[in-house]
């Protein structure tokens, strides 16, 4: 996410890796399955706690999720 005051502007990259194939050499390439570019606003995030270490993390929301999900780039299964 870019934070550019109460407007932000979303670039999210799901990816699929194979982590568990034995020789690593033999694992599948990592495999971009999902892209969302999106607005979102101050509005659209939780209101988390600060954590164990004292650091605030910042959370779409259901709403956000969903607001950020409409604007897919690409997506490997189109149908979901």
């Amino acid at each position: 996410m870019i934070l550019t005051g109460p407007e932000i502007n979303g670039c999210v990259f799901v990816y699929d890796v194979d982590s568990e194939s034995e020789p690593a050499r033999e694992r599948r390439p990592m495999t971009f399955v999902e892209v969302y570019l999106g607005h979102v606003t101050t509005d659209d995030f939780r209101r988390n706690p600060c954590g164990e270490l004292g650091t605030r993390t910042a959370t779409l929301h259901r709403d956000g999720i969903k607001k950020l999900r409409e604007n897919w780039v690409y997506r490997a299964n189109p149908c979901r």
